[in-house]
């Protein structure tokens, strides 16, 4: 990779980071104001999220040098484990939507 490339995955990655460090922040300000199973689940998914994440940042970097195939795979079980993730916050975030959305004011 030239010094050019690695300019543009290192910004990438800082950029990816804080979204997903204000996404979790907001979360948690979320769920502090109001607790229900849809913020429950927003809370959740996030935190795991953010978790698998930065567990992801630091198995590139440890496992970079145990081979390619070492790499794929858990490379893989990362982004199986971090879409489940994103899924329990994207249900839990319908669930928040159909609940306090469709209420009619009185």
């Amino acid at each position: 990779m030239n010094n050019s490339t690695e300019i543009l995955f290192t910004i990438s990655q800082i950029i990816s980071s804080l979204s997903t460090l204000i996404l979790l922040v907001a979360a948690i300000i979320l769920f502090i104001k109001k607790k229900t199973l849809a913020t429950w689940l927003i809370l959740i998914g996030n935190i795991f999220v953010f978790i698998t994440y930065i567990l992801s940042l630091f198995l590139n970097i440890f496992i970079g040098s145990a081979g390619m195939d070492t790499m794929l795979i858990a490379q893989g079980f990362s982004l199986i484990i971090q879409n489940i993730s994103y899924s329990i916050f994207a249900i839990g975030l319908i669930i928040l939507a159909l609940t306090e959305f469709s209420k009619r004011k009185s």
